[in-house]
């Protein structure tokens, strides 16, 4: 398990396994049943999901994050230089608060969909390398020669896209990742 599936997988289940250790102690449950319980809870599918380990880089399936929280929340738990690929359709976000939590983490942006510009525009400070894509497998090309040893490559598009749901693009990154191996 990488760091940010732990971090991510603690924050998930502090509430549950508060309450899983009062409960098994009233019901005189054995601790080791209960963590085996709570390391049987999978995270939601295409968040902050750990995909393929390449190279030594790490590949992350965040296309859930559609807006520009999930992101912010997604980079909130990151300690390893990242490869962003991001974008999509909506062509008005304002991505003011991603810019400070991106400023120390991200190495290098790869722009997808309509939003290419306004991403340029409002990261040009932040991200010293910003790249545009005409695909998201384009994109996943990019970010892999991009990448290097313990960098992380993350698909966390911070906007919507006009022609597919988060989990078709999801599965269109992870694909794409699955052929890089090849």
């Amino acid at each position: 398990m990488t760091y940010l599936q732990e971090l991510t997988n603690t924050r998930q289940k502090q509430p549950n396994t508060m309450v899983a250790g009062i409960t098994s102690q009233i019901l005189q449950i054995r601790k080791e049943s209960i963590k085996q319980s709570l390391s049987d809870i999978n995270t939601i599918g295409h968040r902050q999901e750990y995909i393929a380990t390449i190279d030594g880089v790490m590949y992350y399936d965040d296309s859930r994050a559609e807006n520009v929280n999930a992101t912010w929340f997604t980079f909130e738990n990151i300690v390893r230089p990242v490869i962003w690929i991001a974008g999509g359709d909506d062509l008005n976000i304002d991505f003011k608060e991603l810019r400070r939590i991106t400023r120390n983490k991200v190495k290098a942006l790869v722009c997808i969909g309509k939003a290419q510009a306004n991403m340029v525009k409002s990261f040009q400070k932040e991200i010293d390398d910003i790249f545009k894509a005409e695909s998201l497998e384009k994109a996943v090309m990019m970010a892999s020669l991009l990448a290097k040893d313990d960098d992380i490559v993350l698909f966390s598009p911070a906007c919507k896209s006009a022609s597919a749901n988060y989990e078709e693009r999801g599965e269109q990154f992870i694909e794409t990742v699955k052929k890089l191996r090849k």
